[in-house]
């Protein structure tokens, strides 16, 4: 298979999908790899070293992305972006539920994804997994902004999944004093709220409660934080149990409201480039391969465990009925 690796192009995004120790298994197990130029230079992964793993490197997107059998790239494309597929795979975060204009701009092009955010395995685990990273690196970028030693600290934990388990192990080791509230202690939430120096979010907020904007914390309720407390918001859901909380990038990660720093970065990891491009790259290599292998989608679910994994994370436009999803306008790029 041709398989072409694209550089990130969301606003402050400095990762790169495969970094060249796995491009280099790849290409010896005779698949042709394309880069595009520069893909990894903001983690130190030169074209050099790319084209020492057998790539090749290329700064025409075009071919790119179209002259290919599979894109790898780790944020979902802009609309740009994809108007330079064609009738080919993109392996890619695609968030389509959350996005459903992704959906159409895959089958005005004739592509077809695999979702990488999608691909779980029989216990409900994902294979391309950074939920722990999100809450350990979030909680040291939010202790930046405390006007406190870490160990002078208490916070306030909402939702004990995979990313509040981070979060919480991070504030053991910073020495940050702890409370994890429980889902029947809600209707006690000021009383927990009071003089807290940072309110941690990782609770997963359902559609329903984000269609009815239901909050645990109201608006009202941060004055109930200490003055110069932090409010980091983990799963970045919008409407969220906080209801003063909005997503925010790379590039722009806080804003103030109600007197406090708030934080909800689309793409945690990314605050850790190096660390989550290493994980991430090896995760998606075995993914990769067995879609290579297969040289293509077709039949991908009777390639045992690992390919019907991969045939359930999916996404077929056409079944999709991408049409419905036309936007009224493109606006720029689409932030995961």
């Amino acid at each position: 298979m041709r398989i072409s690796v694209a550089k990130e192009t969301a606003d402050g995004e400095k990762r790169v999908l495969l970094l060249p120790e796995e491009v280099g298994k790849l290409t010896d197990r005779g698949h042709e790899v394309i880069v595009e130029k520069n893909a990894g230079l903001n983690i130190h992964r030169y074209d050099r070293n790319y084209m020492d793993a057998g790539a090749r490197v290329v700064s025409d997107r075009k071919e790119l992305f179209g002259d290919t059998d599979m894109l790898v790239k780790l944020k979902s494309p802009t609309p740009q972006e994809f108007d330079f597929l064609n009738n080919n795979i993109l392996f890619s975060m695609l968030h389509h539920s959350q996005n459903p204009k992704n959906v159409y701009h895959l089958g005005k092009r004739g592509a077809t994804a695999i979702e990488i955010e999608s691909i779980f395995n029989d216990a409900g685990e994902r294979l391309v997994d950074g939920t722990d990273m999100t809450g350990e690196v979030g909680v040291l970028y939010a202790v930046q902004h405390l006007q406190k030693m870490p160990q002078d600290a208490t916070a306030l934990i909402l939702g004990y999944g995979r990313v509040g388990s981070g979060a919480i192990n991070m504030c053991g080791k910073l020495g940050i004093k702890t409370k994890i509230l429980r889902r029947e202690e809600y209707s006690d939430i000021t009383h927990f709220l009071k003089g807290k120096d940072l309110l941690i979010n990782a609770i997963a907020w359902p559609e329903e409660a984000r269609e009815n904007e239901r909050y645990v914390v109201t608006k009202e309720m941060i004055d109930l934080l200490d003055k110069a407390a932090v409010v980091l918001d983990l799963s970045v859901d919008f409407p969220n149990p906080i209801q003063t909380c909005r997503p925010t990038g790379l590039s722009n990660p806080f804003y103030i409201e109600e007197g406090r720093v708030h934080i909800g970065i689309y793409g945690y990891p990314g605050l850790v480039p190096m660390s989550s491009t290493k994980r991430y790259s090896g995760q998606v290599l075995p993914l990769i391969s067995e879609i290579a292998k297969n040289n293509g989608l077709e039949g991908l679910a009777e390639r045992g465990d690992l390919g019907r994994f991969l045939a359930k994370a999916v996404v077929d436009p056409e079944e999709l009925n991408w049409r419905q999803y036309e936007p009224e306008e493109l606006t720029g790029s689409l932030i995961e």
